[in-house]
This record gives structure tokens, sequence and C-alpha cells, in this order.
């Protein structure tokens, strides 16, 4: 009798694979979800702190600063009494021009704040000729039947968090439009960075994690008030105007990061703020010169071998040197810079030298390093300009850009752009000239006319350049000679220090 041997069917191989997928599938949904559950008590406290504890409000969260604390900054405007206006003490005049207006504000006013630092306070000369002057004209000489308030709030040396403190107390004061221009001056003070500089990079992310977490902030005020950031000073506390300044700097791409993380962090707190207020806002990208203003600190990079700084000591010599022929120049900068790809001086020498041979294109990137790289920035560097562009971008506000709006030649003085705002629109390393304040200011009159206030009255630009030709006949001579001297001051502050890359004889 013949038995068939008893078998066990086995799944194809093909089944088994399927249902380990599905089984580690299962595992993976199970984890997912348990991290959920661990995790949704956090989320509804949040929710909870910020909907019934402390309910955040883009004004209040300038103060919320992940990096220092801003309560100790004064405000800026004190209330007379006796003329019912709003003033700018003289106690503040070492940073800001006398302004003032009035506590109550007419109907038919229009009122305009401008935010920023020295370039908004019109230096080297002061707010007679800035920008905002010529706004003040533009759009009076659009709008007549309205009384235009134009109110320069800029102060020397302020950086970004301290023009957030003024934007947070002016939107308190009725605005009709905010202009801001910032970026300049965020690596002047150094003990506000002092403790990120300290911190570890897992430390400093986990601390702008946090700070985005309002549970946190209200957690740290109510039990750690003690134990937060150091707050800021008063007033600037600049670098360069110590004895040791210049030295202070050193190569730390990690706290510059922090830095230019920072500006970001406030030029979003602003606009929310604004745009919260319903307040139209006008942002201008900061611009500076980098074709006639050197590096003011150049420094080579640790590490290097004693042959390597030989090398690098005896091409920079050569590529420093006026006599020698420009391709033994540009040759001997570019030995500097596969020796120290960062170094800001050797790519000073390369931008500038080939952008005064006509080769706008090659120099630009050379000259645009040897500003993002200069070991004591007074210029608004690239990650700063593009962090402008791209949170007022996303954020739909009007936009100036100022360097294409400054760009308006080639090194042969040609009528073609380049990408390289001319070093003539400059008065020194970043402060624009008279002239190129007049072009800032009919920029933004074009916007607010396109997209706030249409214009009234035909003839504008006559009414304008007639308000424009008045004002400048009655500015006399002493006004210019102080402008000169604040220049020279200037110089000596910042192209002073550069050494023999100075730009005395426009020359590197």
């Amino acid at each position: 009798m013949n038995h068939e041997p008893n078998t066990v069917a086995t799944p194809p191989r093909a089944s088994r694979r399927t249902q380990s997928a599905e089984s580690e599938s299962r595992g993976w949904k199970f984890r997912l979800a348990a991290i959920a559950l661990a995790c949704l008590p956090f989320v509804l406290l949040e929710l909870g702190v910020r909907l019934f504890v402390d309910p955040p409000t883009a004004v209040e969260n300038i103060d919320h600063d992940p990096y220092v604390d801003l309560h100790q900054l004064r405000p800026l405007f004190e209330l007379d009494d006796s003329t019912g206006r709003w003033e700018i003490p003289p106690s503040r005049y070492n940073f800001f021009r006398p302004e003032s207006f009035p506590v109550e504000k007419s109907a038919q006013t229009r009122r305009v704040f401008v935010l920023g630092g020295s370039t908004v306070q019109g230096r080297p000369y002061s707010t007679e000729t800035a920008f905002s002057t010529w706004l003040k004209f533009r759009l009076q000489a659009a709008g007549p039947q309205w009384n235009y308030e134009v109110i320069n709030c800029g102060g020397v040396s302020y950086a970004s968090y301290r023009v957030a403190k003024i934007l947070q107390e002016v939107l308190r004061h009725q605005p009709d439009a905010i202009v801001l221009y910032t970026g300049h001056n965020e690596f002047l003070e150094d003990r506000t960075y002092a403790d990120v500089r300290s911190d570890s990079l897992p430390t400093r992310l986990i601390n702008m994690l946090a700070a985005q977490l309002r549970t946190v902030g209200w957690i740290k005020r109510q039990f750690f008030a003690d134990r937060q950031r150091p707050a800021i000073a008063a007033e600037v506390d600049a670098r360069l105007d110590h004895s040791d300044g210049l030295e202070s700097y050193q190569r730390d791409p990690i706290w510059n990061t922090a830095v230019e993380q920072h500006f970001q962090s406030k030029l979003s707190d602003m606009i929310d703020a604004v745009r919260d207020a319903g307040v139209p806002l006008v942002l201008c990208t900061p611009a500076s010169d980098i074709v006639d203003t050197p590096p003011i600190k150049s420094q080579l990079k640790s590490g290097l071998s004693k042959d390597q700084q030989a090398r690098f000591e005896k091409a920079f010599k050569t590529a420093s040197d006026n006599t020698a022929g420009v391709p033994d120049r540009i040759a001997a900068a570019k030995v500097c810079l596969a020796i120290d790809d960062q170094h800001c001086g050797s790519h000073y020498i390369v931008g500038r030298l080939l952008y005064q041979s006509g080769k706008s294109a090659a120099a630009r990137p050379h000259l645009i390093a040897a500003r993002d790289f200069d070991v004591c920035p007074l210029r608004a560097t690239s990650a700063i300009v593009n962090a402008t562009h791209l949170v007022g971008k996303q954020n739909g506000v009007m936009l100036v850009d100022t360097e294409t709006l400054l760009d308006r030649s080639g090194p042969s003085g040609q009528r073609v752009p380049d990408q390289i705002p001319d070093p003539e629109r400059f008065a020194d390393h970043l402060h624009p000239t008279i002239a190129s304040h007049q072009i800032i200011a009919a920029q933004i009159a074009s916007l607010l006319s396109a997209n706030v206030w249409p214009p009234s009255e035909k003839n504008a630009d006559l009414v304008y350049q007639k308000l424009a030709h008045q004002h400048l006949q009655s500015l006399d001579e002493a006004y210019y000679a102080r402008g000169k001297q604040r220049l020279e001051g200037l110089h000596r502050w910042a192209t002073g220090r550069a050494g023999h890359l100075g730009t005395q004889n426009k020359t590197p």
C-alpha cells in the first residue's frame, strides 16, 4: 500500500518578505504612536500657555530674544508736557539727532517713522540730507492736501536688536507707515554675544529651538529670572571704541553665524510686529561699497605649517606691491588664496585689480568675499543682505533692493549695471552720498505711491524739485563742513586700520 509522505506547506519566500515588511511597518507605526502620545501633554501645555496664560503678541515678542535681554533699553522719545510733543531728549544726542512729533495726531496727518542706524541718520552729514527728508518732500509734493510727518529714528551704531526696541515703541504712536534700513551694525558689540561664543554648538541649537516655545519663555520668566542671559547695555558699546578693539576681532565663523542668525530672527520679529499692527512697511536691503573699501582686518587662518606661512607671506608681499605688474599681483594673490581661501585681503587685491581691468564679472565674487570674510566686519555680510531679501519676500513687504538701486554703471563709467554697487554712490565704506539718499527716497516714495498712497498732484516731480532746491539752498557751509569732518573721522575709524590695503589713492 502506497502512502504519500506527510508534508508541511512552506510559504513562498516573497510571502515571507511581505509578512516581515508588514510586521516592521506595524512596529514603526507603534513607535511613532507612542512618541506622539508621549509628546501630546507638552503640545497641549504649549497651546494652553499660548492661548490662556501668556498669549503672544508680535510687539511683545520683540523682547523675547533668544540671545540677549532687551528690557534694559530705554524708550527713545520722552513726553514734553509743555509743548505736547514726544521728543528725543538731549541725553540721546550722542547717537540720535533731535526729532519730535505732536502727541495729538490730526486727521490730515500721515506719520512715517524711519528706523535704522547711521545710514538712516544721513551720516557723514545729518538728517537734513538723509533719505527721510527727501522722502518727506516727495510725499508732500505728491499729496499736498496731507501733512506728512517723516520722523528720523536713525541711531549711530544701532544694530537690529536695538532698532527692534525703537520699533516696539513707535508702533504705539499711530504710524501710517514704517521704513526700515538695518543690518550694518550687527558685529559692533561684543558682550552681547559673549555667552553665545562660549556655548557649544549643540547648546546654541537647543537654546534657539527652546526660545521659540512660549512655555519655556514663561517658565524662565516665572522661576529663573535671575538666570536670563545678561541684559544688553543701555547704549552702544562698540568694540572699536576701545583701545584693544581691533585686536578683539578674531576669525570666528561660529560666532559670525550666530550674529547673522540673530539678525534674521529680529528682522522676522519686526516684520511680524508691523504686520500685526496693520501698518505698511518698506524694507531696504543694506548696501555698501566693496570696490574702494578694503577689509578692515585680514588674518591668516591658524593651523598652517611654517612652510605654508612662509609661502603665503612671500606671495602676499608681491600681491601688495603697487609697483609690480597686474598679472603678477593677481597670480601672487591667488597663491595666497590656494593656501587660505578665506583670506579677505587676498580676495580684495584680486577683486580690485580685476575690477580696474574692466572684468567686473570676475571681480565680483572676490570683492564680496573680501567683505564677507573681513575679520572686523563693519558692513552687512551677504548672509545679512540675503536674509533681508528672503524675510521681506516671504512676508510680502515692499522691498527696496538698495544694492541694485545704486548699481548704475560699470568700472569705466558706462551706463551698464554690473551687479556691483557703484563706489561713487558712497561717501565712505557704507554711507550713501547725498545724491544716493535722494535716489533711495525716490524709490521708497514710488513704492508707497504704487501700493499705499496714490499721488493726487500731477506735477509732483516738479513740485519736489522745487522743494528740494529750496531746502539745499537753506543749508549753510557749516553744515557741509561738519559733514566733511565726520567723514574724515569715519575714514580714520574704519579704513585707517586697513594698513597697506588703504585706498587713499584709490588703488589697492
